[in-house]
């Protein structure tokens, strides 16, 4: 089972976003951040690309989530 919870990311030019984060169901970690399937941002769904770094297949856009 997936949640969804509200999240706060941050683009390259240290822009703070309100977006969503879909999480997997809990397994061995609490973290919530290493959780993460995807996120939502300005209603595009970004898979990760590099450790914890969402790129933005619309947009030059790369977003880290700072808030969870």
């Amino acid at each position: 089972m997936t949640n969804m919870i509200d999240i706060k990311v941050k683009n390259q030019f240290s822009e703070i976003l309100d977006a969503k984060a879909v999480l997997r169901s809990a397994s061995d970690s609490n973290n919530v951040f290493s959780r993460i399937e995807h996120i939502v941002v300005e209603g595009e769904v970004i898979l990760p690309s590099i450790e914890l770094l969402f790129e933005s297949q619309n947009s030059s856009s790369i977003y880290k989530v700072i808030e969870a």
